[in-house]
């Protein structure tokens, strides 16, 4: 028996070319665009001295730094303890503060001398900002912050 249908020949699939042409260009740009990274992205600039320890030759000048510490009482969290250079107590008294900080200054400190307010943790920022205001009404420039560490 002679079969008279003919299977007829499977066509050739031919993928959707428009969508895969857009996918490519999107890879394109995508490509271009994202690596686009300079060379020192991620690290921070800084100005360091050149060398680590006392430079060969000259000798270093040792300025003594006027220290005001903020010390919170035992007893009490909403007042302060000042301690100026380790050796005046002056309690609560920014007064007190304020004249010790101009004595130093009439016995020829110049406004550039370092001076560091030193809080302890959890001291209020209004008793730091004070001392601050101390500092400047003294007219000292050279202000520093830092913590107490022993």
């Amino acid at each position: 028996m002679a079969r008279a249908e003919r299977r007829e020949q499977p066509k050739k699939l031919q993928p959707p070319m428009t969508p895969m042409i857009d996918i490519v260009f999107l890879l394109i740009i995508f490509f271009l665009l994202i690596p686009n990274q300079q060379a020192g992205e991620g690290y921070l600039t800084t100005n360091l001295p050149d060398t680590s320890g006392p430079v060969a030759g000259k000798q270093q000048k040792d300025v003594q730094r006027i220290k005001i510490e903020l010390e919170l009482p035992d007893n009490d969290n909403r007042g302060v303890n000042i301690v100026l250079n380790d050796t005046q107590v002056f309690g609560s008294n920014f007064g007190g503060l304020l004249a010790a900080l101009q004595g130093l200054k009439a016995r020829g400190l110049p406004a550039d001398h370092p001076v560091l307010i030193s809080p302890w943790m959890g001291t209020r920022h209004k008793w730091v900002v004070r001392a601050f205001d101390m500092a400047v009404v003294a007219r000292f420039k050279n202000i520093h912050f830092g913590v107490p560490y022993d």
